[in-house]
């Protein structure tokens, strides 16, 4: 899973994209195409960095990466999410997993729950299955909301060491102090690239890709981060 997480001050929106992990771009310093995930194969997550602003252009400050493990664990301390579930998504998961979650509009999923919500995919789609990740962020921001600042300060230590990132003590102090807990109110928007206008399914080498529109996504994405002109409705 790979998604871009943007912090537009100027609008006070936090703005979520996934990149479609099958999306057939070219590998900086490997001087070759691949699927977007293999770049994390290669060069590890600064690969993948360079990737998406080799491809994208745009510029990526710094990279989190946290493992299934960790994920859990981090939503587990903020007491589990919210989350919409539907029947079609509880069923499969009540078949196909050791869980049991109902269907509603607002279920409660604890971590493992939550991780087995997220990779979802033979039910409908890769598609699909970024926009239940970004549902899950979306909660666990919301979440983090509802807390008191001694539940979040608590929930930082214990999650801060779990997590791999190229950002130095003194980077995350000054993110934090820049942003506070005011970009918990922030509006959240999600998206996901390429959309559907901007790729086609091949098979190359093989594989199964996404053929990119690399210009016509790169105008795409540096529209929806840096301005406010696009709208984005739900995945269907």
């Amino acid at each position: 899973s790979m998604i871009l997480v943007s912090l537009d001050y100027m609008h006070r929106k936090i703005k979520l994209t996934s990149f479609l992990r099958d999306s057939w771009v070219e590998i900086p310093s490997k001087g070759k195409k691949a699927k977007l995930n293999a770049a994390c194969t290669y060069g590890g997550p600064q690969l993948v960095v360079d990737t998406i602003e080799y491809n994208f252009g745009v510029d990526i400050d710094h990279y989190v990466m946290v493992d299934f493990e960790m994920f859990t664990d981090i939503i587990d301390s903020l007491g589990g999410i919210d989350v919409e579930v539907t029947s079609k998504e509880a069923k499969f998961i009540n078949r196909t997993t050791r869980h049991t979650v109902e269907s509603g509009e607002s279920v409660h999923l604890n971590g493992d729950e939550a991780l087995v919500y997220c990779r979802i995919r033979k039910l409908d789609s890769d598609y699909m299955r970024t926009y239940r990740q970004r549902k899950v962020i979306t909660a666990l921001i919301g979440q983090a909301r509802s807390a008191g600042v001694d539940t979040l300060l608590s929930a930082m230590k214990d999650v801060f060491p779990m997590i791999e990132t190229d950002m130095s003590a003194a980077e995350i102090t000054a993110l934090a102090y820049k942003g506070g807990f005011g970009v918990l109110a922030f509006d959240i928007e999600q998206n996901r690239v390429p959309t559907d206008e901007h790729m086609y399914p091949d098979t190359i080498s093989g594989q199964w890709v996404e053929v990119v529109d690399i210009d016509a996504t790169k105008d795409y994405l540096r529209e929806y981060i840096y301005t406010n002109n696009i709208s984005v409705e739900d995945e269907e």
